[in-house]
């Protein structure tokens, strides 16, 4: 026995239905969100639950894989931990979580900063910090433009925080090769004990410049997740002042990069394009 369809086969009532399924949709993703951020504001430490940002990563249309997992854990304990104003290449769901944990601070010397080249998806960005009232970030829209071997944000580095004490770089979301552009730009602005995480990383020439740049900077740099190209790097104690080395540089025999494991506590919020 075939059931009938009670939508029929009307156009306006098949375009009815896929309205109420975009609505749904967006209201999934604003109780998951809400959810998140009270728990984010509160007076807790603990991470948060890992079902509840598996759902809003569902809903938001990037569901998590075990890779952006470790990411989204890593970004959030980093995040936690820092005292510092935090800079995001490229945004994302994550800056608002992030924002909101700036904010759950209260402190004006730890904000989240964020570059974006992208003008459309800019605009949505700053309606959902307003709407959710995210306080703590400050959403930079930037076009995208080549300086030498890498693609970085035209902007005057004058505007933005006088130091860092993290850096977020997700390739999905940032400009090619921004990670190397923030190194170049920014380095003097980056406080002795600076972290900076990097996902997709897929050159190796990249790899072996990141490498070279911890090296003569004495920081420390680890491959987190070889296949996602997540490498940590971790400053030791003395301000930053190079840029990257050069292409030919880069050509000869790298240092060794050492590899490490992601946090094992429960999965924390990340960043991905919409």
């Amino acid at each position: 026995m075939q059931l009938r369809n009670p939508f029929g086969d009307h156009g306006g009532m098949a375009a009815l239905k896929t309205r109420a399924d975009v609505y749904g949709r967006h209201y999934a993703i604003d109780r998951c969100l809400r959810r998140c951020l009270r728990s984010i504001s509160g007076e807790s430490n603990e991470p948060l639950p890992k079902d509840l940002v598996s759902e809003l990563y569902a809903h938001w249309g990037d569901p998590l894989t075990q890779s952006g997992e470790n990411y989204l854990r890593s970004c959030f304990a980093e995040a936690r931990k820092t005292e510092g104003h935090i800079l995001q290449c490229g945004t994302s769901l994550l800056t608002l979580l992030l924002g909101a944990l700036c904010a759950a601070a209260g402190s004006k010397a730890k904000q989240l900063w964020c570059l974006e080249h992208d003008a459309h998806w800019a605009n949505l960005m700053r309606s959902w910090i307003t709407q959710y009232e995210v306080s703590a970030s400050h959403l930079i829209s930037a076009r995208a433009e080549l300086f030498g071997p890498y693609v970085w944000y035209a902007i005057d580095p004058a505007r933005l925080a006088g130091q860092f004490s993290l850096v977020l770089c997700d390739g999905a979301n940032a400009t090619p090769q921004g990670v190397l552009g923030t190194l170049d730009k920014l380095a003097d602005r980056l406080t002795p004990d600076a972290v900076i995480l990097v996902r997709k990383v897929g050159k190796a020439a990249d790899l072996k410049a990141l490498a070279q740049w911890a090296e003569t900077n004495n920081a420390a740099c680890a491959v987190v997740d070889k296949r996602e190209g997540f490498i940590k790097i971790s400053c030791r104690g003395s301000r930053p002042t190079l840029a990257p080395a050069s292409a030919s540089a880069r050509a000869s025999t790298a240092p060794k990069v050492a590899t490490i494991k992601a946090p094992e506590k429960a999965a924390q919020p990340t960043a991905s394009s919409a």
